[in-house]
């Protein structure tokens, strides 16, 4: 596995997800055009914190370092931590911009202790906003795709999201095998964009900034400023472009002004030697 492709698509959901939430749930073009880290306005935040992108990503990564290798149930578990206690969250003690079908799965997870969540017209962007960790980890079980499903299935159980997952991990695998994607947005224009916080949509937001731009930074300002879900969007793309261009292509401001980095990069790094990579 080629680390600095690895790092980069967990850094780059990371950068991502801190990069686009000022302008959340705005309209495409009702917002300012965002070209640095600034503050939060939506949750009243400072430059450079993360929401629940990066929580649950850096929940999966954790357990995985706690406990050597892949279980599901401790993931489960550690979002629930996250849920209810701030584990992981950008704002000490407390979780906030949790999705309805997550809110919804970590109650189930916590009371019913029930690992499969959600239903078939749950079809939100929750789970790939937060796929890294669950590709990287699923290389190592001898059915990937399984395993992929799994960490989707515990907040968003539906085919489509499924196909969604599958169509996301077909293009991180070709970009980490260093070909770039032939993979297409189904959007050809920006206006066609449908800045939505759906699976499908998210997907096609971000593989459209990747298509129409040549370097981490220049996908990333092109992706949040869609706008609407912007932070998730920013997530997706930072995967995508990550996992292409590398860490050491996501500017090194962006990176240093994420809130605590320093101990961000001791979990990834910690996160990639436990995968052996």
């Amino acid at each position: 596995m080629d680390r600095n492709k690895a790092k980069g698509m967990l850094w780059g959901l990371i950068v991502g997800d801190a990069f686009g939430s000022p302008i959340q749930f705005s309209g495409k073009d009702s917002h300012p055009w965002i070209t640095e880290m600034v503050k939060c306005p939506v949750f009243n935040l400072p430059a450079g914190y993360w929401t629940d992108d990066g929580s649950m990503a850096m929940c999966i990564m954790d357990s995985y370092v706690r406990k050597g290798g892949y279980d599901l149930k401790d993931i489960g578990k550690t979002f629930v931590k996250w849920f209810m206690d701030g584990y992981l969250s950008s704002v000490d003690g407390r979780s906030f911009d949790v999705g309805n079908a997550t809110y919804t799965a970590c109650q189930g997870i916590a009371f019913r202790h029930q690992y499969v969540n959600g239903r078939e017209d749950s079809q939100g962007n929750g789970s790939i906003m937060r796929f890294a960790p669950s590709y990287l980890l699923a290389q190592k079980e001898s059915d990937p795709a399984k395993a992929m499903h799994e960490i989707s299935d515990l907040t968003h159980s539906s085919r489509k999201v499924r196909e969604v997952v599958d169509r996301l991990a077909k293009v991180l695998g070709e970009h980490m095998a260093g070909n770039r994607t032939a993979e297409v947005s189904a959007y050809k224009t920006r206006e066609a964009v449908n800045n939505s916080g759906w699976a499908v949509s998210t997907l096609d937001a971000a593989l459209w900034a990747f298509n129409t731009t040549e370097s981490f930074e220049e996908g990333l300002i092109a992706a949040v400023n869609l706008g609407g879900d912007s932070d998730s969007i920013g997530a997706v793309f930072g995967q995508v472009a990550g996992a292409y261009y590398g860490f050491d292509a996501i500017p090194d401001r962006w990176v240093k002004t994420v809130k605590t980095w320093r101990k961000v990069d001791e979990l990834i790094e910690g996160f990639l030697d436990a995968l052996g990579s």
